[in-house]
């Protein structure tokens, strides 16, 4: 077998040599070969079949996995107006709903930075967008985003004032409806992945049920 692969390899054409080791080695293997002969690069040869198949690499890529959530109800619209807040697992995900001026909006209830208990924080405006404040150690996440803000200044320059920055999204929000008196929660089914996800279920719970 060795010598009838060597001699797959005399040829100069790659298209050539290509054919030659198809015809050789025809078992339904999954065969992977990284060539350079000028323009060819990447190849995969797909053995599951006699007529073998070719395409790029790059076309393997499996596209992230996206997870479809139901609606779960979290309690009544009454009840989360007078206490401005409530928690609730959805989905064996803890989250936190704040109802804040006429608007109501859900996170994961542990702080991304260290699972700090975003329930117990206080809501404030920073730069105009409203944010919770976690009490352990400050951090200040945005309400309708989940978007990290924190304070920067040009230390080169010592008249520059502070600037409120964002770090990105580090919280998971996901989605609050009202329905005939009802709060909902839909998770988010976003597959990009957020600082919060590690805190968000398992050993972290600060919560066992919905409340």
């Amino acid at each position: 077998m060795l010598k009838c692969f060597r001699n797959c390899l005399r040829p100069s054409s790659p298209s050539t040599l290509l054919v030659q080791f198809v015809t050789l080695f025809p078992q339904r293997l999954e065969w992977i070969v990284h060539l350079h002969f000028g323009a060819v690069s990447s190849l995969v040869i797909s053995g599951t079949s006699p007529a073998c198949s070719f395409m790029n690499l790059d076309d393997c890529v499996p596209e992230p996995e996206k997870k479809e959530y139901s609606s779960v109800c979290v309690g009544r619209e009454e009840d989360i107006k007078k206490r401005g807040r409530m928690t609730a697992v959805v989905h064996d995900r803890e989250v936190v709903i704040f109802s804040h001026e006429g608007g109501y909006y859900a996170m994961d209830i542990r702080c991304y930075h260290s699972g700090g208990p975003l329930h117990l924080g206080d809501i404030e405006d920073f730069d105009g967008r409203t944010c919770i404040v976690c009490p352990w150690h400050k951090y200040k996440i945005t309400l309708a985003t989940g978007e990290g803000l924190y304070q920067s200044i040009n230390p080169k320059d010592p008249s520059a004032k502070p600037k409120w920055c964002s770090k990105g999204i580090k919280q998971r929000t996901h989605v609050v409806a009202v329905d005939n008196g009802n709060i909902y929660v839909t998770l988010s089914t976003e597959p990009f992945k957020c600082d919060s996800d590690f805190y968000a279920t398992g050993d972290f719970k600060v919560i066992k049920s919905s409340s």
